[in-house]
């Protein structure tokens, strides 16, 4: 696995999260003034997005200047608000055509920046279409756009249009190969609550069947169809029946019932 080792995997983890600063605001909600987050803000951010594709032996993205700014408009909007929209009404307060346009094409979250990676990744409210993953983990996506109000305000990952070109057959959550216990959850929902997900742009799995086992053990899942094309018309649920995840165990995921198998490993590991 090279640098995907579990001593490789834990490596880079460690280095890509030791700073997860959110970075300073320089917008105003009082004058609905979208300002900008400072750059260690938005490259924490971006670190972060970029070590969760390479887990998923996905290529980095980088951010563009024009999607930057409708995701920083679109993070005043929501902090301005204290709610969440993807077509915000235009007597919101803050409402500006450019914010609206970051939020019709963005992954948007009620926290910061940084912190809110996880959380698209876990997607705690989503388990009927895991949307905000699996836009991340989309072979489309990049560049991106990354707004942010700063600790104790909104962001937004302004995602949809992307030129990315990874022609991945299918990504899967947790990936094949070494995985943190630290990505597994993102303190409130872990993976175990919200469940596991294969998504492919080709492979039809309206009809595919999973079987996880582990140590030569069965571990009983529940297939349930996503909605949506969220990163792929095609995407799987695959939640965890009456058992838990463990950091030192290796989960052996076969898919049947598919025109493509599909087959991987997921061995978890502490990377405390």
């Amino acid at each position: 696995m090279g640098e995907r080792s579990p001593q490789g995997t834990c490596a880079r983890w460690n280095a890509d999260t030791a700073n997860v600063a959110e970075g300073t605001w320089s917008g105003s909600v009082a004058t609905c003034m979208a300002g900008d987050i400072s750059a260690d803000g938005r490259t924490n951010a971006l670190r972060l997005f970029n070590l969760v594709r390479w887990l998923a032996d996905l290529p980095a993205v980088t951010t563009e200047e024009t999607r930057n700014q409708q995701a920083q408009a679109c993070a005043l909007m929501m902090t301005a608000n204290d709610d969440l929209s993807h077509d915000p009404p235009a007597d919101w307060d803050c409402y500006s055509e450019l914010g609206a346009q970051g939020a019709a094409t963005s992954n948007i979250s009620g926290g910061p920046g940084v912190s809110s990676v996880l959380l698209y990744m876990v997607d705690g409210g989503n388990e009927t279409t895991f949307g905000h993953r699996r836009i991340i983990l989309s072979n489309e996506l990049g560049p991106i756009g990354l707004g942010s109000a700063g600790k104790g305000g909104s962001s937004c990952m302004q995602n949809i249009g992307g030129q990315g070109n990874a022609n991945k057959p299918w990504l899967a959550w947790p990936p094949p190969g070494a995985f943190p216990m630290q990505a597994y959850e993102d303190g409130f929902n872990s993976l175990d609550d919200t469940g596991w997900s294969i998504q492919s742009e080709n492979i039809d799995l309206s009809a595919a069947q999973v079987t996880v086992t582990s140590a030569g053990q069965p571990r009983p899942v529940q297939v349930q169809q996503l909605s949506g094309t969220y990163g792929g018309a095609e995407a799987i649920r695959i939640a965890l029946d009456g058992w838990e995840a463990e950091a030192g165990a290796t989960y052996a995921v076969n898919v049947s019932g598919t025109s493509t198998p599909i087959a991987y490993e997921i061995q978890l590991i502490d990377c405390e």
